[in-house]
């Protein structure tokens, strides 16, 4: 996370102090919030670490949690598994915090609903004692930390919306085809109004050609255009090809515009990596994820950079930084911080 994100709920009284850091989400006037046991409250959704989120809390606790508890839920809204470390954190009005639940590996397998419960967060009594100084200005506050370096997804295949019976009766259909793809030397059939809804940007391309002029692609294999084709139509990606192949299907996606399967294809290629970056090979992985505009990547690379600084700046590839002196600036300013972060937490 970077910046200043905060996510209020409720109305904020007046002169309400903006802090910058980490995601924060304000409930205002909480102890005016529902009154009833097994009532809550919940944020909007924000982003964190490239994934949706929304953290919910029941002011007098859950059925079943313990009397005078205060009860809290993270959820995530992504439509896939993900497996992820983070933080929960209460703050006080100064800033520091009051109470803190972590987790590591936390899975998350089902959208909308999936979440983790802390059934008996903090003490009800303890948050409305003056004494705590909890509470700013009525506010409780909370800074959630998702730690993108161990946030990765373990099913990023999107779910195709086209029905199956688009692909049966559709897919390479030549009679109602009104557009080709020869791709070295082999011819694709398409429609399209399909690729109208599906990948917008490949009919701009494709705009000007026709069944009997097909638009000529020579820098990618058949075999993977025809699974990208497939997709588009409503056949799903086996995980099995994306962990061959999710770095060549994220090259051609942005090139020819198929923005689905080119966000799950960058996911792939993290998850993948995440196991496989080296000192040597990080480099190269940051300066492709900067000059192609691959955020999740880039986070990625930044998070290993940062916790094996010293291995990286002694590579050869450290080097190839020249490239990019503003990159550089970045991997410089996000080590210089870690390290100032983690004196401050020994201090």
């Amino acid at each position: 996370m970077s910046g200043l994100a905060d996510i209020h709920v409720g109305q904020p009284n007046d002169d309400w102090p903006v802090e910058e850091g980490r995601v924060q989400v304000h409930f205002h006037n909480f102890a005016d919030l529902p009154q009833q046991k097994g009532e809550w409250i919940r944020s909007s959704k924000f982003t964190c670490a490239g994934h949706e989120w929304c953290l919910w809390i029941y002011p007098r606790g859950r059925r079943n949690a313990a009397d005078g508890m205060v009860s809290g839920f993270l959820t995530t809204y992504l439509a896939s598994k993900i497996v992820v470390d983070f933080d929960i954190i209460m703050k006080n009005k100064t800033g520091d915090n009051f109470r803190v639940k972590s987790e590591t590996k936390m899975k998350f397998p089902r959208p909308n609903s999936a979440g983790l419960w802390r059934m008996n967060y903090a003490s009800r009594s303890e948050i409305l004692d003056t004494s705590n100084n909890v509470l700013n200005n009525g506010t409780l506050t909370f800074e959630v930390r998702i730690r993108p370096e161990n946030c990765y997804c373990l099913d990023v295949t999107p779910e195709s919306s086209v029905a199956d019976d688009v692909y049966n009766h559709l897919y390479q259909d030549e009679d109602t085809a009104d557009v080709a793809f020869e791709v070295k030397g082999e011819v694709f059939y398409a429609h399209k109004a399909i690729l109208k809804a599906r990948v917008p940007e490949l009919l701009v391309m494709a705009e000007p050609f026709g069944v009997e002029n097909p638009m000529p692609i020579n820098d990618v294999d058949p075999e993977l255009f025809e699974t990208m084709l497939k997709h588009i139509y409503g056949k799903k990606i086996r995980a099995s090809y994306w962990e061959g192949h999710a770095k060549q299907i994220l090259d051609a996606s942005e090139k020819y515009g198929f923005t689905e399967l080119k966000s799950a294809a960058e996911a792939w290629h993290v998850k993948i990596l995440q196991k496989k970056f080296t000192v040597d090979n990080v480099v190269d992985e940051l300066l492709y994820a900067d000059g192609k505009n691959f955020p999740l990547l880039k986070r990625s690379a930044m998070a290993f950079i940062v916790k094996h600084g010293e291995g990286v700046i002694e590579s050869a590839s450290y080097e190839k930084l020249d490239e990019s002196p503003k990159l550089r600036r970045e991997v410089m300013k996000a080590c210089f911080a870690s390290n100032n972060k983690r004196k401050r937490d020994e201090y």
